[in-house]
Order: structure tokens, then sequence, then C-alpha cells
């Protein structure tokens, strides 16, 4: 680990503010995470589940609570009263996409609409209501706009929402949780976005990192509902660091601008910005490489703002731990089913059984039935269905069903690889792996290894999104002049991992 460490960094040293905090707001976990500037070990980490789920009164509603999410984290920061006096700043990764309305006082006055949320391609109320033919509000609200707007984005779910007379009345702002977690730390009345969570929304201007006012009056969304942006952190764009800081808790401690839990698990997986492809799979799974310059994306990839005015170039599935746990549950209702009764397979039991198999049919060499693992369609097609083809009797086993179906996760971020600029990969010079989808599971590990021709490394800290919040929070803090100076320090490669409760 380089030796080299900022003004600030001594000064924080000297002023015995030795740790940054980072907090992770999952779809279903929640993690604390705290990190030691000095040498960059994780100190302390705890991980709850999230258990803020509302029962949705439809099929496609997907609702969280987002006052219980931030007792839930303000709770676990209590936990580590000890530490706070030591505490130089504390920042936040969280789901991307979904949103909230907050009042003029900043308290939620509606549930939390996550990024799985699918009204959006409910089909038009009302033909009066259609723009040029389009069946659903998402074809609506992307024929008005000429902005692809994917299902779960906030700004889609807010255009049905305000359509449908469900915008409550005391709504001054929408924002997503990670921003209503920073203000209620922070004690701020409104939300303050960064670009990585804005463009999550949808109509966001990438060149000018900015939403679209003319587009969204075009659709009739009042400009006035979305949040103020925050400038980038670093000084890349020459914008202070404060401007993206959000205030400081009651103890004086900053908190920094909410980051989007793609850019936030690259900055606490990878040991530099640059020559770092990383494969995350969690609930989700995800391809993305990082470029000082914007490209125009190919495929189904997407560009992302970076927190230092640079970029991601990122891949999304719907699917990746998603689809496997699709497969864990069909093998559960069988078990139960069978006379087990119900909650009769601990969950890792069953998990640890599934990933034996798929290394059995690996070892042995066994047919493999063909998956294509777009059971949650895809951000291009909601429509679209899973596959399973080239069922045989050697195929139709537990072990080559398994195997097969961590095949078509694997080809799946093969595929977002092979769409990647010519232009980039010389300069790849790492291949990260990130997520208990690849940490626990070994043979995806191989699978996606022999698809893309190259080792995967894996980072040093499970937990990598709330590491990465911490590091993105040392920056903003002031702590390190920038990412790269921040990862020399505190990087994937670098991070060691304390005690987990």
């Amino acid at each position: 680990m380089s030796e080299k460490k900022g003004i600030a960094a001594r000064a924080a040293d000297e002023a015995g503010k030795r740790y940054v905090i980072g907090l992770d707001v999952g779809t279903t976990s929640l993690c604390a995470t705290a990190i030691d500037t000095r040498d960059g070990t994780v100190v302390r980490t705890i991980v709850r589940p999230n258990l803020a789920v509302i029962a949705g009164e439809a099929p496609d509603e997907r609702l969280q609570d987002p006052d219980r999410i931030v007792d839930e984290l303000l709770s676990m920061l209590d936990q580590w009263r000890d530490l706070l006096p030591e505490t130089a700043a504390i920042g936040i990764s969280a789901q991307m996409h979904g949103i909230l309305y907050v009042d003029g006082r900043g308290r939620a006055v509606s549930p939390l609409y996550t990024w799985q949320d699918g009204r959006g391609e409910r089909p038009i109320a009302t033909q009066g209501q259609s723009a040029s033919g389009a069946a659903t509000y998402r074809q609506q609200l992307e024929a008005l706009t000429g902005y692809p707007v994917p299902s779960g984005y906030g700004l889609l779910t807010h255009d049905v929402l305000r359509r449908t007379g469900g915008v409550p009345a005391a709504a001054a702002k929408l924002c997503t949780v990670g921003d209503y977690a920073a203000m209620r730390l922070a004690g701020r009345a409104a939300p303050l976005v960064d670009a990585t969570q804005a463009a999550g929304l949808g109509l966001f201007d990438l060149r000018s990192r900015s939403f679209d006012a003319a587009a969204a009056a075009r659709a009739g969304i009042d400009a006035a509902l979305l949040p103020e942006l925050a400038g980038p952190a670093g000084t890349r764009s020459g914008a202070t660091r404060a401007d993206a800081l959000v205030g400081t808790m009651p103890e004086g401690i900053p908190v920094a601008v909410a980051i989007g839990d793609n850019q936030a698990s690259y900055l606490g997986t990878v040991p530099a910005l640059a020559g770092s492809l990383l494969f995350n799979v969690g609930t989700g799974a995800q391809l993305s490489l990082y470029t000082t310059e914007p490209v125009e994306p190919a495929g189904g990839l997407e560009l992302r703002p970076f927190p230092d005015g640079g970029w991601l170039l990122a891949g999304a599935s719907l699917g990746g731990g998603k689809s496997y746990a699709l497969l864990a549950g069909f093998y559960r209702e069988i078990a139960e089913t069978l006379g087990g009764g119900e909650d009769s397979v601990p969950s890792e039991r069953l998990y640890d059984a599934m990933n034996r198999w798929a290394l059995a049919a690996l070892d042995e060499g066994r047919p493999l039935p063909r998956v294509d693992a777009a059971f949650f369609g895809t951000r291009a097609d909601p429509a679209r269905t899973g596959e399973i083809a080239s069922l045989t009797s050697a195929t139709l086993t537990p072990q080559a069903l398994t195997a097969g179906l961590l095949a078509g996760v694997a080809d799946e971020l093969a595929a977002f690889a092979a769409q990647l600029p010519a232009e980039l990969l010389p300069g790849v010079r790492r291949r990260v792996g990130a997520g208990n989808g690849l940490r626990r599971n070994p043979a995806l590990r191989r699978l996606l290894e022999a698809r893309i021709g190259a080792p995967l490394e894996l980072a040093g800290a499970r937990e990598e999104a709330a590491c990465g919040a911490a590091v993105h929070a040392a920056v903003c803090a002031g702590i390190f002049a920038d990412y790269d100076e921040a990862l020399d320090r505190l990087g994937g490669a670098n991070l060691t991992e304390g005690d987990i409760v």
C-alpha cells in the first residue's frame, strides 16, 4: 500500500478523526461499515435484513417504509456511539431508481416505490391519455419525452401516480431513499441529490448532468417537484467538495450526499478507478467499467454518471442472484410438498446443496440445459421471458439444471462485456468480482471466468457498497483530494475485514 497521505488526511488523524462510516440501503438488507482511514481496515460491520416491505394493492407494486429504513440505520449508528467521536464523515449508498415524496419539512409523505415497482408497464387507463398510440404508461412517457424510461425508474412511477391521483397533496419534492436517509441524518428539509441517483430516476441529460426540464414539461411533469442536484466530489470538475455534503449530524459529523449502489460498489471493490472491469452479482447482476470521458453505449449497456464527474459504462441484469433465488424457491416448494413441512429446509442448507450440485455437474463434465436467465425481463424489454432448452434425460437433473441456470447468468454478464467499446479494452488490466453471488458461489465464478477468458479477483471486504459509501464520504469530507488518492489507501485490494455483527 502506498504511504501517500494528503494534508487533510493527516489533519483528520491529528484531530482523532480516524474513521469513516458507510451506510448501504439495499432492497433486502441494510448495512453499516466503519473503515479506519489510516490502514484501510474495516473495523466493524453490521448487517440487518431490510424489514420495511409494505404490501401493495396490486401484484406489480413494490413498496417499502422509508422511515422504518432510516430508523434502522440510526439504530445501527447508535450501537457505535464509541466510534462517532472519532468519525470524520458518513456516506450513504442506496438502491437506485425508486422514489418517495417529502413535505416542506423534509419528512416522508409516501412509501418508497422501489426499483422493482412495475406500474409503469400497466395499460394506459383511458385512451384519451394515450400519446402516439402508446399502450402503456412507459411507452407514453417515452413518446412524449424522447428518453428511454425503463420500468421502475422513479419519474415513470411518478408519472403514473400523478395521472392516477396517487401523488400526496403534501408532496413538496421527490427523491430517492438514500437522499431521504441523508436528509434525516443531517436534519435537512429538502433533498440534495447526486447525479448518480438523479440519472436513475429518468429524464436526465447526461451531457449537462441535469434533469431535462423541457422534456418533463412535454410530459406534464411539474419540474418544481424535482430535487436540487449536488456538485461532484473530488476535483475533476473544479467543484468544491463541500458541494457534495448534505450537512452535519448533531454530533458534528459531515454527511455526504448519497450515491447509487452501482457506483458505490465500484468504489468499494476496485483497487483503482482506471483499468478495473467489475462484475457484481447480488440481487441483480452488473458489469461496470470506469471512463473519464462519455462514450456511446452499445447493446444493453448504459452510460451512468460517476460521483467525481467521470462515468461508468454499465450493463445491468434484472436477474442475477434473483434468478438463482427463484430456482431455490422451486426446490424448496418440492421439499415442502413432499412432506418436509414449511421452513423445513434452511436457506443456508439449500444454497449449499445447490452450489455443490453445480460444482459436481461442472467437475463431471455433465451436459447442461441451455438457460436464458431473463426470468424478470430486461431493462429494454420488461415483457421478455426466460427459457430453458436442450432438456434431455441427462440434463433434467438438479445438478445440471442448477449449473445451467448459473451458466445463463454468466452468459448475461459475458454478453455485456462483449459490447464494451474496443477503444476501452486495452486499458482493462484487471477483472474484479463482487457481491455474494460470486463470492459464495465458486461454480458461477468458474463459469464466468471461462466466458471472459480471464481470472476474477475478489475484494478483501464483503459489503462492497457500504465500503464504497465510506470511501465517498472520505473524499467529500476532504480527507483525500480525490478518489484516486482515497483508493490508494482504501481501495478494494487494501481493505481487510473486521468484525461483522
